[in-house]
């Protein structure tokens, strides 16, 4: 699981399995208010969980750069 921080905002890449495949789960938490803010799943279905994270891993740095 990765994760990018800032301040009391934490966002975790996560895998899930779905259609007999693997999706990543983006999800961004504000633990000072204590609730999820929001989560993206890929569109995309991949082969394995290492797969799925890795391309998780990759849209959370391309998410982090375009700030």
């Amino acid at each position: 699981m990765a994760s990018a921080n800032h301040a009391n905002l934490r966002a975790v890449v996560q895998t899930a399995e779905q259609a007999g495949g693997f999706v990543w789960v983006i999800t961004l938490v504000d633990f000072a208010a204590g609730e999820v803010k929001r989560s993206m799943v890929s569109e995309e279905n991949f082969s394995t969980a290492d797969a799925a994270r890795d391309a998780g891993e990759d849209r959370l740095k391309a998410m982090a750069q375009d700030r």
